[in-house]
């Protein structure tokens, strides 16, 4: 069940001005860049008509969420 809402939410738009869809913006962190600033560069979020003001939160909460996960599967060694 999981997977599929990520599914449905990587086509969700984030981004709304540039029409940055989350799946995009998930690659993209996913990728190496973990921070707004650094997907800023990679793939143009928070550049568009509201510079950010409508998307940063979320973003940065996809950031924060990621990071967590990564330290989650550190932390907890593999059976």
């Amino acid at each position: 069940m999981s997977s599929q809402k990520e599914l449905i939410d990587s086509f969700k738009k984030v981004c709304i001005c540039r029409s940055i869809k989350a799946g995009t913006i998930m690659s993209a962190i996913r990728d190496g860049s973990l921070s707004f600033e650094a997907l800023r560069r990679k793939i143009g979020v928070g550049t568009g008509n509201c510079k950010a003001k409508r998307c940063r939160s979320n973003i940065e909460k996809r950031i924060k969420d990621y990071k967590d996960g990564q330290k989650e599967e550190v932390e907890t060694p593999a059976t």
